[in-house]
């Protein structure tokens, strides 16, 4: 049916009501929907689509913190590691519990560098959001 200017039906008070309550509910689920998108995993996981060489680290420390997000995963270790600029570099992974005898300090790790972003490293056994695996294999 074509209603021509002037003769369409005029909406109802609760019509009225319910397009504007829906309207802020959508507004509000978009805006909280990208506050809650991980940004730095985003930046991290586009700088790995360029690629990732390998290196050997040492591992210098190890210790256990506990994170109810990683029930499995309470060992961190500090390890460092030569950048392919010959910087020497530290970083932190949480690993499975499983690794703690081959991750003692003083044992030698394999690492996973970023061309071009060598301050972006991991390794491979590392224990990692899973929001962060998801896009990893989406991306591969």
């Amino acid at each position: 049916m074509v209603y021509l200017s002037g003769s369409a039906p005029r909406r109802t008070l609760a019509q009225r009501l319910a397009r504007i309550l829906i309207g802020v509910a959508a507004v509000g689920l978009i805006c909280w929907g990208l506050a809650s998108i991980p940004y730095d995993i985003l930046r991290a996981e586009r700088a790995r689509l360029f690629g990732e060489e390998m290196t050997s680290g040492l591992v210098l420390h190890a210790r256990t913190v506990e994170d109810p997000e990683y029930p499995q995963a309470s060992l961190v270790i500090e390890y460092k590691y030569a950048d392919p600029d010959g910087f020497t570099r530290r970083a932190e992974a949480r690993l499975p519990n499983s690794l703690w005898r081959r991750h003692r300090p003083g044992a030698v790790v394999k690492v996973l560098l970023v061309r071009g972003r060598s301050e972006l490293s991991r390794l491979p056994d590392e224990v990692e959001p899973a929001f962060q695996v998801w896009l990893r294999d989406l991306m591969d």
